[in-house]
């Protein structure tokens, strides 16, 4: 991997949809940047701030589900 590659992300985990480095789905990263499940070899520095579903009213009403952490 001699220059070729751009960054080194952390593979989703089983049945996960988005990196656990950057919380970035694996289709919307450039075609450059590779997976890695060996978090010492990841080289992401990026986290973008997560909006994670919440079902906080037992499921009574969409509006309650989300919440930014």
């Amino acid at each position: 991997m001699s220059g070729l590659a751009g960054v080194l992300h952390e593979c989703p985990p089983p049945g996960g949809a988005f990196t656990s480095c950057c919380l970035r789905m694996t289709t919307e990263l450039p075609r450059v940047d590779l997976f890695t499940t060996d978090p010492a070899r990841v080289t992401c520095t990026l986290r973008q701030g997560a909006e994670l579903v919440v079902d906080s009213d037992g499921g009574e009403s969409p509006d309650g589900w989300r919440q930014l952490i």
